[in-house]
């Protein structure tokens, strides 16, 4: 290197001294206030307010003579429910007194209202009242400060126990409305001074009305979490009950929950599917094209979306039926998706495709040198499909891989084959199609549990690597998993 580079790269950096100056600084924000709270007679409102607190008092005797029979002398209280005006935002931070008390248990906003549960210990009421009192002489401090409370109290349009609707914190959608239907809940406790007497308490007060309370429960900072199995009328039976639970949800069910079931429960469970589930029909319904192992068109979830004159197979010595099970249950899940969430459901369904089958597998699995011919047997799978019925507006899903990823990405006879029909190469792109295809397993476990680090690692597998195909990966938010089982990947992770 000559003398001239070497001082060249040896300058010495740039630092320019005094170049800016100090100025003031002037926010360009606009202030954001609150709408203002429209005006109330401040008499008719208070003492409307007032009275109502009034007939909260026998309900809380109740509940304190509930408690008293059963010898608990702690959480004595009673569950009250503020509601707003509508349109008008409750100020239910204020409402919780934690010196006092008087905790918020749940606030939720439902159409134009909001609506805050608060637990109110035995003998605090009077604290409500006297804030409406103080509302009502429109009380001023020796300053002349206002401390009348106006900006809660005009907030509130009623005030009433809270019923078994106010502690639901889950999709309206879940909660029951068969009185007398018996499901798994999850209760969310309080854990106030003594998590565990909470606890005690609740399960005690709940085995009496029949409740089954699963051992073992969750601790959060501010919940205690435990799994009853009762009816919606069962929980409102007692005051006492209702009282320890700040909120209530569906709990989750898993597919392990449906596998268990017996052949003649899962007919039923089929059968209830099946009766809330209506399937659209036009000329114009498209299909699914299931290019795999085979369907079993006999499946009772299946007939209804899947005739036999649309069960075709590349090989007729094959059949069409799947003895393998891959291709009935990726039927099923392009058909209804994940069946935990429509089993458990008693909402109406409604169905607006329909399936296809092209067996691409035989039963025994594939055959020496199969796989050399995959482009050419999925280019026969598509022409079965549509020389049955060529008009009809499909998609061509295809969980159907290689066991590894060794192309990397480069194009492979079998991707490019996919390429091909995807494009409609051979009819210059006049009627493209659209492949669905999954990237793949990683089979090792000496693999996958390296995860994610073999994500990175191990490619796709072929025909995946098909630039004019959608190809999808995995991931799952479904990670409450049956004991002794743990998920490999977080919740969501791909």
């Amino acid at each position: 290197m000559a003398m001239t580079d070497q001082r060249r790269e040896n300058l010495p950096h740039l630092f320019p001294q005094n170049t800016s100056s100090a100025e003031p600084f002037t926010s360009h924000r606009v202030p954001v206030r609150p709408p203002p709270l429209p005006a109330r007679d401040r008499a008719i409102h208070g003492n409307a307010l007032r009275e109502q607190l009034q007939q909260l008092r026998p309900v809380a005797e109740q509940a304190r003579e509930e408690q008293a029979a059963l010898g608990i002398q702690d959480g004595v209280g009673l569950r009250v429910q503020f509601e707003s005006f509508d349109d008008i935002k409750l100020a239910f931070e204020s409402l919780a007194n934690k010196p006092k008390g008087i905790e918020l248990l749940n606030y939720k906003e439902e159409g134009k209202k909001g609506f805050a549960t608060v637990f109110v210990p035995d003998g605090k009421l009077d604290y409500f009242e006297r804030v409406i009192i103080e509302y009502l002489d429109d009380r001023k401090g020796s300053t002349g400060r206002s401390l009348d409370h106006k900006a809660l109290v005009n907030t509130i349009q009623s005030i009433h126990v809270a019923q078994l609707e106010a502690l639901w914190t889950d999709a309206p959608a879940f909660f029951p409305t068969d009185e007398n239907e018996i499901i798994w809940w999850e209760a969310w406790l309080p854990v106030r001074d003594n998590r565990d007497l909470v606890a005690a308490s609740f399960i005690q007060a709940a085995q009496l009305l029949g409740i089954r309370v699963l051992e073992g429960w969750l601790n959060f900072p501010e919940r205690t979490v435990l799994t009853i199995q009762c009816s919606k009328a069962q929980l409102q039976q007692s005051v006492l009950t209702l009282n320890s639970i700040a909120e209530l949800r569906r709990a989750k069910e898993t597919a392990d929950f449906f596998d268990s079931f017996t052949p003649a429960e899962q007919h039923e469970w089929a059968a209830e599917l099946l009766g809330r589930t209506t399937f659209t029909s036009s000329e114009h319904t498209p299909h699914i094209c299931i290019i795999d192992t085979g369907v079993n068109h006999g499946h009772p979830l299946l007939t209804p979306a899947l005739v036999e004159p649309d069960l075709h197979t590349i090989e007729p010595d094959w059949g069409v039926d799947d003895r393998h099970g891959h291709g009935t249950s990726m039927a099923g899940l392009a058909l209804y998706g994940d069946l935990t969430h429509t089993l458990r459901s008693a909402e109406p369904l409604i169905i607006e495709h329909r399936l296809e089958s092209v067996k691409l597998l035989p039963s025994d699995g594939a055959n020496a040198g199969d796989e050399k011919n995959f482009g050419f047997n999925t280019v026969e799978a598509v022409s079965r499909a549509e020389i049955t019925a060529p008009l009809r507006t499909r998609l061509f899903s295809m969980a159907v891989t290689t066991v590894d990823g060794r192309d990397r990405g480069r194009p492979s006879s079998w991707s490019s084959a996919l390429d091909r029909l995807a494009f409609d190469a051979d009819a210059q792109g006049a009627s493209p199609r659209l492949f669905v295809v999954s990237a793949g397993n990683i089979r090792k476990s000496s693999e996958w549990m390296d995860y994610p680090s073999s994500n990175t690692l191990m490619g796709i597998c072929d025909p995946a690597q098909a630039w004019n195909s959608l190809t999808v990966g995995a991931f799952t938010d479904l990670v409450e998993l049956p004991p002794g089982l743990r998920a490999v990947a977080a919740k969501g992770g791909l």
